[in-house]
């Protein structure tokens, strides 16, 4: 039978142990660092454990100084070497594009390969496209009419494309250009009279295709 001392004793065991138990987790509680709005920990220190670190305090774990933290400034922007080559094709397209509208022809009198005035001067406004576009690789394509033999016209056609090639050189121009002459196989026109005769005769200037 239990005695009232031993009733006491058993009390008294049950309160030093429920005593132990809350002292455990008010510690366990108060090491989380955790600090409230006023900048106490929650176990009522004024900022104990982390406390400081929310307030501006140093950092632990951190080896790297500040100024090695900077974000460096956004770098320019650059085409990858996948981009470029269809960078490179427009502006080559874009650039046979304007040539249509820029390059003339040179028109020749019948049997002659020399300049005219005005091929002269249609070959001196070339010139100026081709000074906007120094790495445009030129084709001077040289035509007749359909008088003469194959042979003779095709001679003909040649030297056509040549005086236009050194007139292009005296101006200055230093573009790669290439030559050939057609002779009368392609002609602009196929009436059989003077007048398609004289479109005929030519020196046609187009940027070469890649």
């Amino acid at each position: 039978m239990k005695t009232p001392g031993m009733w006491i004793a058993m009390g008294g065991l049950a309160f030093l142990m429920v005593t132990g138990c809350s002292s455990k987790n008010v510690k366990s509680t108060s090491e989380t660092g955790l600090s409230s709005s006023d900048g106490t920990s929650r176990d009522g220190g004024p900022g104990k454990g982390g406390g400081n670190a929310l307030r501006g305090g140093p950092l632990s774990g951190f080896g790297k100084k500040p100024a090695d933290e900077s974000i460096a400034g956004t770098a320019p922007l650059m085409l990858s070497k996948a981009d470029q080559p269809a960078m490179d094709s427009r502006e080559a397209r874009k650039t046979r594009e304007d040539s249509r509208k820029k390059l003339l022809d040179i028109y020749f009198a019948f049997d002659r390969w020399g300049l005219s005035e005005e091929g002269k001067k249609n070959l001196s406004e070339s010139a100026a496209f081709l000074r906007e576009h120094p790495k445009a690789k030129l084709f001077i394509e040289g035509h007749c009419d359909e008088r003469g033999s194959a042979e003779y016209n095709l001679a003909l056609g040649e030297k056509r494309a040549k005086e236009a090639r050194q007139y292009l050189s005296d101006l200055g121009i230093h573009n790669a250009v290439a030559v050939t002459s057609y002779g009368k196989e392609r002609p602009a026109c196929k009436e059989h009279d003077e007048a398609c005769f004289s479109k005929n005769r030519r020196a046609h200037l187009l940027i070469e295709a890649d």
